[in-house]
């Protein structure tokens, strides 16, 4: 069996080469994650309500089953936020931004017109016609602050949008 002599300097060169090859498989130190934004829970309503007063009045109140609903408005248009697919009052499943108006006349191209040229909000008439326009919000694993401020950003938009396009088009 032949065993290799190596010089000084041939045996910093071999000595440099496995080092430098162990140097490029170890993998370098794990870096930290990037901190994920802080999750409001379905149940923290208070929080949620916290985020939308930034954009108007919000105040949290209970149905008469208990459930979480947040009475705010926007702009002047008075909405609601209920909470659906609760259990006992917590635990609740998704949401529902509402708005209703008493505002006659309103026909049903109108809102079919509204529906089909907006994907995120659905706008209908109830049986003694009155416009309505809602939006709906998963809660399942919770919401990011961002995600709601999208959504109230969104629900702000849709309201004055609905207000000048259907309710009073061409004021």
């Amino acid at each position: 069996m032949a065993t290799a002599i190596l010089s000084r300097p041939g045996r910093w060169a071999a000595a440099f080469a496995c080092l430098s090859t162990i140097a490029l498989t170890v993998p370098a130190p794990a870096q930290p994650a990037p901190e994920r934004p802080p999750l409001i829970q379905p149940n923290d309503v208070d929080a949620l309500a916290a985020i939308l007063e930034g954009y108007g009045s919000a105040e949290v109140e209970r149905t008469d089953g208990g459930d979480p609903v947040i009475l705010g408005t926007l702009n002047g248009t008075g909405y609601q936020v209920f909470y659906l697919d609760c259990r006992e009052g917590r635990d609740c499943r998704s949401a529902s931004f509402y708005a209703i108006w008493n505002t006659p006349g309103v026909s049903l191209e109108q809102v079919n017109d509204w529906n089909r040229s907006d994907p995120f909000h659905k706008a209908y008439l109830t049986e003694e016609n009155f416009p309505v326009l809602e939006l709906n919000v998963s809660l399942v694993g919770g919401l990011t602050a961002r995600n709601v401020d999208d959504i109230a950003e969104r629900w702000t938009v849709a309201l004055a949008k609905f207000e000048t396009t259907v309710l009073n088009p061409g004021q």
